[in-house]
């Protein structure tokens, strides 16, 4: 099996090259047919990195241990499902899962070959197997995951999955993040082939637009998994630590951002056209940027693959990336030039431009934060690391200008707003956001940040509902003789865009609030326990019930029985924390005991036992509003579903925007 996974690997490899070569012919040529034939090979590609990754799966499920992948990432006494997880749990698999995900993407253009402009197609194919060219590369010549055993003798067991990445949800993170970088190799696509075709027109942006935001959904989901992974594995309360390879997938996503909301000057305004072409190619360049410090070695984190020899090769492809993007876009600057200046900066072309601005921002602080160790230890020969109060101090006011615009933004008008109008719009949701962070102040909330953070996002759900009310008042909204329900079904047809994006905002919003409580009013203790005893945190009273000890087949447990009772309202919850001894790895982990809720999270770790075995040392937390946060990322990404999804008519997109008079589309 391992050779015929092999094999399969190479035809996609060679039909990758194919795919490149000839399309490029095709695009200098102008020669459609060439161009489709690069499509076939594009779906060609499709077909065999997906028999390849089923024969890789194959041979973790039959539990090979001929294949020294197979060996290393997985033994016989782990549960079915994480020997299939194990495929990406090292270097080698991770990377023909990424062949695979971007291979799909590619699939699913080629099969839409006639619905794409003549010119840009001819170009398009070349593009995205050049992509699948490098990464094949990589896998085939460089991290194939189909090398055998070097030795005569078959191992009867493998070493076994890493510990931490034996958990459900680390099961389903990667391939959602994947599909969220592999995914954006398809609007940097669209942009190539129209600059390369001479493309006038901006189609390149509304065909690049719903794969953007496609990949910002994955991209989305995969980082919220991270962060839940971080949460109940890591045993140390929190979901997000600013960790080099955590910061790899946000730095694309903070791009992708600024983007979509940019991308809507160009449509309108005709603006922002180097602006665009520039930010797709530094978001697909961040994705390559993030494989390449997940694997290099170069930075030290819980999520980073061992360190390998490949790094030159991903610096090598990233020189030739912005070189020859750079090189493009000089050379179509003629094409790229604005037609219409920036009128006013009372505008909200110049309030996304804003936006975009403090993205950027928030995108250099972390890559500065990443790349500082390498940065001080090449310059003075000692590794410096920053840690999460840099990330903090520099980015949390950033984050607060942004939770601004967004309720500020989306509600002025184009061209050039009206003073009038803004007060009318913005007098009662900015009052009310100040008596909010008055009361909280009075209320004994000690936090500036907190308070300032709470009062904007009360201003911009202020925004938001009044914007959903005038929506349903309107004729673009409302249905004669309708109920709210039915009104608002209405709106979401008519203005599918426009109010999902709502949606959208009102989901960060939620995750803002989530994010805000958790960090300036977590409550953290460490205390011991005996059988009987109890300990007060916050609202709980834990009692210790038993610590005991049990073994399976992959691991020996150390767990403890404990009751919280929720003193205000005599509830009582059994937790179970437990500490995990992986025979295999000779690794211990923590598995946290959690007690959530919407008003609060209870979390419990067993730290250990003393020398007597009388008495266990435990960590507690108390995280407010914590499940707010992943509330709020549902809820975006049911936003992004509703902007993404058919559009029922042309026409339906085509309304006034209340109090505006402008068109929405």
């Amino acid at each position: 099996m391992s050779e015929l996974g092999n094999f399969f690997l190479f035809l996609a490899w060679l039909f990758s090259v194919y795919g490149l070569g000839v399309g490029f012919i095709a695009g200098k040529r102008t020669n459609d047919a060439l161009a489709l034939t690069t499509a076939r090979a594009t779906l060609l590609v499709f077909l065999f990195t997906t028999l390849s990754i089923a024969s890789l799966s194959l041979l973790f499920f039959q539990s090979d241990f001929t294949n020294q992948y197979v060996w290393q990432y997985s033994n016989r006494d782990m549960e079915w499902y994480y020997r299939i997880s194990a495929i990406w749990g090292g270097m080698d698999g991770s990377m023909l899962l990424w062949c695979f995900f971007l291979s799909i993407s590619g699939a699913v253009v080629a099969n839409h070959f006639f619905d794409y402009p003549r010119p840009i197609r001819q170009w398009l194919y070349a593009i995205v197997n050049s992509s699948s060219v490098f990464f094949l590369t990589i896998v085939l010549f460089f991290t194939n995951p189909f090398r055998f055993i070097k030795s005569s003798f078959v191992p009867p067991d493998g070493n076994g999955l890493n510990p931490l990445l034996q958990n459900p949800y680390m099961a389903i993170h990667p391939p959602t993040l994947y599909a969220g970088f592999t995914t954006l190799a398809i609007p940097f696509a669209f942009c190539l082939a129209a600059l390369l075709a001479g493309e006038r027109t901006s189609r390149w942006i509304q065909l690049s637009r719903r794969w953007t935001l496609i990949a910002w959904g994955f991209l989305t989901a995969g980082i919220c998994l991270g962060g839940y992974w971080a949460y109940i594995e890591l045993g140390w309360g929190g979901f997000w630590a600013w960790d080099p390879v955590e910061n790899a997938s946000f730095m694309p996503w903070l791009t992708a951002t600024a983007f979509l909301h940019s991308v809507m000057v160009q449509e309108r305004k005709d603006m922002l056209k180097i602006w665009n072409v520039c930010l797709i190619v530094l978001t697909y360049g961040l994705t390559v940027f993030g494989t390449f410090l997940t694997r290099s070695g170069i930075v030290q984190s819980v999520h980073a693959f061992a360190s390998t020899d490949i790094g030159w090769v991903f610096l090598l492809y990233l020189g030739i990336l912005f070189v020859g993007s750079a090189a493009l876009i000089f050379y179509r600057r003629d094409l790229l030039r604005a037609t219409r200046p920036l009128e006013s900066l009372l505008s909200r072309e110049a309030a996304f431009l804003v936006n975009n601005l403090l993205f950027l921002c928030v995108m250099f602080s972390t890559l500065w934060g990443v790349m500082f160790p390498i940065i001080s230890e090449a310059v003075t020969g000692e590794k410096q690391a920053v840690s999460a109060p840099f990330f903090n101090a520099v980015n949390v006011p950033v984050f607060l200008a942004l939770v601004f615009l967004m309720g500020v933004g989306p509600l002025v008008a184009w061209k050039k707003a009206q003073w009038s109008q803004l007060r009318k719009s913005f007098a009662f949701p900015l009052f009310a956001g100040f008596v909010a962070s008055l009361l909280l102040l009075w209320a004994g909330i000690s936090s500036y940040y907190a308070v300032v953070s709470y009062g904007l996002c009360f201003f911009v759900t202020l925004t938001i509902i009044g914007e959903f009310h005038k929506g349903t008042k309107t004729r673009g909204g409302a249905v004669e003789g309708g109920n709210l329900a039915t009104n608002f079904m209405s709106l979401f047809r008519r203005q599918r865009k426009r109010y999902g994006a709502f949606i959208i905002h009102l989901g960060v919003v939620f995750a803002t609030i989530g994010i805000t409580a958790s960090m300036a009013h977590k409550l953290e203790r460490e205390f011991v326990l005996g059988t009987g005893e109890s300990y007060t945190l916050g609202r709980y009273e834990i009692t210790l019930k038993q610590v005991a000890s049990r073994e399976t087949k992959n691991h020996e447990s150390l767990y403890a029985v404990l009751e919280a009772k929720d003193v205000g309202s005599d509830s009582l919850t059994v937790l179970h924390p437990e500490l995990r001894f992986y025979k295999r790895n000779s690794e211990t982990t923590t598995e946290v005991a959690l007690k959530r809720g919407l008003r609060e999270d209870l979390y419990l770790v067993l730290a250990g036992l003393d020398d007597t075995g009388a008495q266990a040392t435990f960590k507690g937390y108390i995280n407010p509003l914590q499940m707010w946060l992943w509330i709020g990322v549902m809820i975006m990404l049911a936003g992004t579903g509703i902007v993404i999804g058919p559009r029922t008519s042309t026409a339906s997109e085509q309304v006034i925007e209340p109090e505006t008079g402008v068109v929405e589309s």
